[in-house]
């Protein structure tokens, strides 16, 4: 049985999911500094990303300046793991390309790997002596302290004693309403600016549920699903985008960059139709309605 319920109070709810997410938050940290293999990393950092979220949503319920402060340095370890995500991505992408598809630009595609690999070293050790350098423990206290001063009277921003089922809907109508903005830009292929913010926005929702998960009555699976696989497409979308500017940085003007930007269109036409397929079947401006109906 979950511990908090449509009718726990809000302000007990706030410290009870904040707890347990950064909970698992220093569990990953703790994964990390011992190994600092790759699966404990995006770990830490999907597990940053929900804690934050956490923070943002009951921030509330407590003093002003707390939890926005613990929020930023959070946001430092999320930062700091992304370097590594990002080079290890980019290696991969050009790593796997299909013979057929760097045929016309096989040197420039060997010369860009072994940078990455260079890249991805380096970013390795910054991201160890970086992790190395924050220390967990005062965070920790920190969160653990600014959670035992919840703002009970005196609260113009929320009442802490209401019960958690109605904020939760209010909660979720205000990350619903970027869905609902960025949409008709996002469906324009070239708009790649709103197709990102859109991820931005649909991540956010994804964290959002999940912590809100306990109130739910139905349709939670139905409705992550259907934002891990936005998430997926649009987080693709964006790679390709960063793959393409890359090569226009890192290869001359010739027939190799031309090659490779091709093929990274290609596949980027590809998948935006599958954004549209998605649109079409399980609209993104919807979920939370959907969301909503389901408390």
């Amino acid at each position: 049985m979950s511990p908090v319920s449509s009718t726990t109070p809000l302000w007990i709810a706030a410290r009870i999911l904040v707890r347990a997410y950064s909970e698992d938050f220093f569990q990953h940290w703790a994964k990390v500094a011992k190994n600092f293999e790759a699966e404990e990393i995006h770990d830490l950092r999907v597990a940053s990303r929900r804690l934050r979220e956490g923070l943002a949503l009951f921030q509330p319920c407590f003093p002003e300046k707390g939890l926005a402060r613990i929020g930023k340095q959070v946001k430092r370890v999320t930062g700091i793991l992304g370097d590594l995500r990002n080079t290890d991505e980019s290696f991969l992408f050009f790593a796997a390309l299909e013979p057929e598809e760097r045929e016309q630009a096989d040197a420039e595609v060997r010369g860009m790997l072994a940078h990455l690999e260079k890249e991805r070293q380096a970013a390795r050790q910054r991201l160890e002596k970086e992790m190395r350098a924050l220390r967990a423990g005062p965070l920790k206290s920190a969160l653990g302290a600014a959670l035992d001063k919840p703002r009970l009277f005196g609260n113009a921003k929320v009442d802490p004693f209401l019960e958690l089922s109605p904020f939760a809907d209010g909660a979720i109508a205000d990350r619903a309403r970027p869905l609902a903005e960025l949409r008709p830009q996002a469906l324009h292929e070239e708009n790649a600016g709103a197709q990102h913010q859109l991820r931005i926005a649909v991540k956010r929702m994804r964290y959002r549920l999940e912590i809100l998960e306990p109130l739910f009555k139905s349709r939670f699976p139905e409705l992550h699903r259907a934002l891990r696989e936005y998430q997926e497409v649009l987080g693709k979308l964006h790679d390709l985008d960063v793959f393409a500017q890359m090569v226009l940085d890192r290869i001359p003007e010739g027939t190799g960059q031309q090659s490779l930007l091709r093929v990274i269109s290609a596949r980027r036409s590809r998948l935006f139709a599958s954004f549209v397929k998605m649109i079409d079947s399980f609209p993104v401006d919807t979920i939370g309605a959907r969301a909503r109906s389901s408390l």
